[in-house]
């Protein structure tokens, strides 16, 4: 009798044991589909950034053949150490090295370790102690110089410079100065170092980096235009900040017949700030019109005069015509109605004057929400959207994020948004505390994520 109720007892807890296993993984399961449909629109571009590496420091080899090849990521002269991170694992390695060290660049020329490249390819041949016996530049590699307006599909993990097309790793080395950055972080302004093997990029250094443009008093201008150099050319619009390279350039601002001009020097990281409010309304109504041509070399007329149209030209508010000639080419010939401050006209030549098709735009009447970093100021393409959370009208294209906070480092990223239906959310990462150092230069006048449905929330948004 007692041994009966015994094994009924065992049963029952036996029961309950497996009744309470059943409990836990309901709840495991309905936490994660709780989780994954809170975080299933959620795009983080900036989830790539190398986070905080693993170093390993136990890796031996013979020292006669090839431990692996890697990335050169940091250098410690004092500690005689230099870490690796493995192309084929990813993994970054930390391996000491001595003046007896055999270091040489792919050619067979000896280098000291003070003249390696940090984002270098090497090979290294660690010995059975774990000390590096040789490196040596990889014959395999590839490096790029002066690299810019780089497109990077963070969904596919392609990168495309101008018509090449790449791939790179998940722990590709990204490097800006000293720092680790995400690769989404690189900007159209950035020129930079690409080194790879193959068809796969496994370092990109920012040789020179971007800083920023803050305009403001920009009242009588909004709607014109403002150029940074030869390089930039964008819209004026309320509390513009620009993302902008590093260097000394001439700053020009028009709206109509409204212009002026100053010098400005733009720091890596730095932001530097230009008020135009001294300039005064614009009575007369021209508009500046920015024409790209193909082919380049074509001359244009407008209304019978020929004209340099290689800077905005500006023209009254009205119709104008407009002829190009080019050798091997049919004249052209097409009248444009000047009714803004500021338009870009292209004109391909090879159309012969007839309008061409477009890609139909699949994403009208979509949004892009951006849900952190909270607080942060929001800029896309320069222009100012608000403090997120906040949204904007879905288009198209690569474009610039840019993010401004109060005691905080601005921190630019580049997206790409593709023709496809449907509303997309970004998350970047938290701001980084310290603040950008910032300068103000007085003006001289004048002289992934799945796509979702469309949402019923109605927000307040900034078309891009």
């Amino acid at each position: 009798m007692l041994m009966k109720r015994m094994y009924n007892w065992i049963h029952i807890l036996r029961q309950a044991a497996v009744i309470g296993m059943m409990l836990v993984l309901f709840l495991s399961q309905t936490a994660c589909t709780a989780s994954g449909s809170k975080k299933g629109n959620a795009m983080v571009p900036g989830s790539s950034i190398t986070p905080a590496p693993t170093v390993n420091k136990d890796i031996k080899g013979d020292g006669e053949n090839p431990t692996f090849t890697g990335v050169l990521s940091l250098q410690d002269f004092s500690g005689f150490k230099m870490r690796f991170v493995d192309i084929n694992s990813g993994t970054e390695y930390e391996v000491p090295y001595s003046g007896g060290t055999d270091i040489q660049d792919a050619y067979g020329k000896v280098k000291a370790a003070s003249t390696m490249d940090v984002g270098g390819i090497y090979d290294v041949y660690v010995d059975k102690k774990g000390k590096a016996a040789k490196i040596y530049g990889s014959s395999n590699s590839w490096v790029r110089y002066d690299v810019s307006g780089i497109t990077v599909d963070e969904s596919s993990r392609k990168i495309s410079i101008g018509a090449s097309n790449m791939v790179y790793e998940s722990y590709t080395v990204v490097l800006s100065g000293d720092e680790r950055i995400s690769i989404a972080q690189l900007v159209d302004q950035d020129k930079m170092v690409i080194r790879g093997i193959g068809d796969k990029v496994y370092s990109v250094e920012v040789t020179d980096g971007h800083g920023y443009l803050k305009v403001t008093g920009t009242d009588a201008l909004n709607g014109g235009y403002i150029s940074i150099g030869n390089r930039q050319l964008l819209g004026i619009t309320r509390d513009m900040l620009v993302t902008a390279p590093v260097g000394t350039f001439t700053v020009n601002v028009r709206n109509g017949s409204l212009s002026a001009s100053k010098t400005v020097t733009i720091s890596k990281d730095a932001t530097t700030t230009v008020d135009f409010s001294e300039v005064q309304t614009d009575p007369v109504k021209t508009g500046a019109v920015n024409f790209s041509v193909t082919p380049s070399g074509a001359v244009m007329s407008i209304d019978g005069t020929e004209v340099d149209y290689s800077s905005p030209v500006s023209l009254t508010y009205g119709t104008h015509r407009i002829k190009l000639v080019a050798n091997n080419y049919q004249e052209y010939s097409e009248i444009i109605n000047v009714n803004s401050a500021y338009v870009t006209k292209v004109i391909d030549m090879t159309s012969s004057g007839t309008s061409t098709s477009t890609a139909a735009d699949n994403t009208s009447g979509y949004k892009v929400s951006i849900t952190a970093p909270k607080g942060a100021v929001l800029y896309v393409n320069s222009e100012y959207i608000g403090t997120v959370p906040c949204s904007f009208d879905k288009s198209s294209g690569k474009k610039t994020i840019t993010l401004s906070q109060n005691g905080y480092n601005t921190v630019s990223y580049t997206i790409s948004i593709a023709n496809t239906a449907g509303d997309l959310t970004y998350a970047f990462p938290e701001m980084i505390s310290g603040g950008t150092q910032e300068t103000t230069t007085q003006v001289q006048v004048p002289t992934v994520t799945p796509a979702t449905t469309k949402s019923s929330t109605k927000q307040s948004t900034k078309r891009r």
